[in-house]
């Protein structure tokens, strides 16, 4: 049967759907629908979740009948018990003998069935119950949970299942709320060298009404990061329908952003849910999705961006990343210190690392521009950070603005004042005159307060960005105000990029770039040409854009439509 050549459709299928499969004629039909419109490569069956077990014969007969029309099947778990009466999810006590005896009984059985097999994203721990406190003893919750979940991960999951079925790849999902990982045990620097591979959240939902922040560039970013957490063994991005019923468009750009990230697979979840009422559009969205995409997806070569550091186990200025994603800043992250790019991206995160300034002052002895938060500023302090780099100080200070002046002088004076639609609320920091430049302010009364620093340091630059208390409120920057912003991150960038806020831009090394927009109406984007490109070439219908010449500089001028991707290659004409 005919499969998509960049990438693989995947449906995840819970236990109580396969359970539900007693009339294999009538289920046939359903399928058929489904397979109308996508080109289903592979099905993750699953065998537990919320305490129920599916039986032998059933599971083997739903097996044989993906078998027969050449897909693929895995197995699947849910690592959580029936509901507790108290809300929120179930995650298992792991420090429970019952517990331990129950998952070692599902993975064995599991393991028989199945050569590879999946964890659900309900594989952590938020247990404190008598067991666990003492269990704790006087560590931290989080490091008690890390170390509990990287044994139970080895001797309860992954060698109970290998002494059944020593061919059996065991893969763990991790969940889109990567900042908090450590805090319920889920261990990204240990528990991807005992699994053979792992699978990553791309679920961003609606971005606003939900208690996760989820800027929808975290269905990139999060794919990215879980590629350089585990090169090559990233099997791919998982998304669901729920809470995007409000707009399709949110649904098909989790689709999208995951695809653009370079998954292996897509991961639709999930049967039940894509073969009910509510949600029986998206299986049409995705066929049509899936189609576009495969056809120019091959010609884009690897994301690249900016370089993150997100340590193992950290935290700060939580999601972030995905705020600035969302003013068209391409970042790629990385769980260990880039050392090698030539432009990187601090968030506080990255001040947890204990020695994270010599490894600024290193990347800056190298050439390389580092752009440092106020967040990471404050944290820094701690460390170091005005003895060792630049007098620049995190204040107890907040102001408010609404209006805003850039330098076009590095910093001697200002060159314009642009307005944000609405006033923000900002840290106030301080800096030493003549020794770091202000390149962008927020005005006050007789008074400016630094919103983009700079100072020289050898050979590289160190930039300081001041991050708004409401991190949405970057959006709200002016324009004038965001092209500087996105021109210190576009160091080595084939292009410069001038934007409304809430454009996403994918760049790829092969001077291939995408775009996307977040917003609800039409609006034009400006691309400068670098390195001696000329012209675009639309990917999509083939054709080619040339650049007109202004003051010097080759420039290309796009409208985009909200929520369609325009794909282009760099050319020369």
């Amino acid at each position: 049967m005919e499969r998509y050549q960049n990438f693989k459709a995947a449906i995840y299928c819970p236990v109580s759907n396969v359970i539900d499969i007693t009339d294999l004629e009538k289920f046939g039909k359903q399928f058929a629908w489904i397979e109308k419109h996508v080109k289903v490569g592979k099905v993750y069956l699953e065998t537990y979740r919320h305490g129920t077990t599916i039986e032998r014969e059933q599971m083997e007969r739903v097996i044989a009948f993906f078998r027969e029309r050449g897909i693929e099947t895995a197995g699947g778990i849910t690592t959580d018990g029936p509901d507790d009466g108290e809300g929120g999810f179930n995650p298992l006590c792991y420090t429970s003998q019952t517990t331990r005896m129950k998952m070692r009984e599902v993975i064995e059985f599991t393991a028989s069935l199945f050569d590879e097999i999946i964890l659900d994203d309900f594989y952590f721990t938020n247990c404190r119950c008598a067991s666990c406190i003492e269990s704790k003893g006087n560590r931290s919750w989080s490091r008690f949970r890390l170390d509990l979940m990287r044994e139970i991960s080895e001797d309860i999951i992954v060698n109970p299942a290998k002494k059944i079925n020593p061919n059996v790849k065991m893969v763990i999902k991790y969940p889109n709320w990567y900042e908090h990982y450590q805090d319920a045990g889920y261990n990204l620097e240990d528990q991807p060298k005992i699994f053979d591979a792992l699978y990553t959240g791309t679920e961003t939902r609606n971005p606003m009404y939900t208690q996760q922040h989820l800027p929808k560039y975290l269905s990139y970013f999060n794919m990215r990061y879980m590629e350089n957490v585990a090169p090559g063994r990233n099997g791919g991005g998982w998304y669901d329908p729920y809470e995007c019923s409000y707009n399709l468009t949110s649904y098909a750009e989790q689709a999208y952003l995951t695809l653009f990230a370079k998954a292996k697979e897509a991961m639709m979840f999930s049967l039940g849910s894509l073969l009910n009422s509510e949600f029986s559009l998206c299986i049409p969205i995705n066929g049509q999705i899936f189609d576009d995409m495969d056809a120019y997806l091959g010609k884009l070569g690897t994301p690249v961006g900016t370089a993150c550091y997100l340590p193992y186990h950290s935290h700060g200025e939580d999601y972030l990343h995905n705020y600035v994603g969302m003013l068209g800043i391409p970042l790629e992250p990385y769980p260990d210190y880039p050392k090698d790019a030539n432009s990187i991206f601090l968030t506080e995160s990255a001040a947890m690392d204990a020695d994270i300034l010599n490894k600024i002052t290193d990347s800056l002895r190298n050439g390389a521009d580092v752009v440092v938060t106020s967040g990471f500023v404050k944290e820094a302090t701690k460390l170091g950070f005005q003895q060792e780099l630049c007098n620049v100080t995190y204040t107890d200070r907040k102001a408010i603005v609404d209006s805003f002046a850039y330098s076009n002088d590095g910093g001697i004076c200002f060159g314009g004042r642009e307005e944000s639609a609405k006033a923000i609320v900002i840290p106030q920091l301080e800096f030493k005159t003549n020794d770091t430049w202000e390149i962008i302010a927020g005005l006050g009364e007789d008074n400016s307060f630094p919103l983009l620093l700079k100072t020289q340091y050898s050979k590289g630059r160190l930039y300081i960005l001041t991050i708004p208390d409401d991190f949405g409120d970057l959006y709200h920057l002016p324009r004038k105000i965001l092209l500087p912003i996105r021109q210190i991150f576009f160091k080595n960038s084939p292009i410069h990029f001038d934007s409304f806020a809430k454009v996403g831009l994918f760049l790829y090394d092969n001077d291939c770039f995408a775009l996307h927009s977040f917003q609800p109406w039409y609006d034009e984007v400006k691309i400068t040409l670098k390195n001696g490109y000329t012209a675009i070439k639309d990917l999509i219908n083939e054709t080619t854009i040339k650049a007109d010449k202004e003051n010097d500089t080759m420039v290309v001028r796009l409208r985009l439509a909200p929520g369609i991707n325009r794909v282009y290659q760099l050319t020369r004409e």
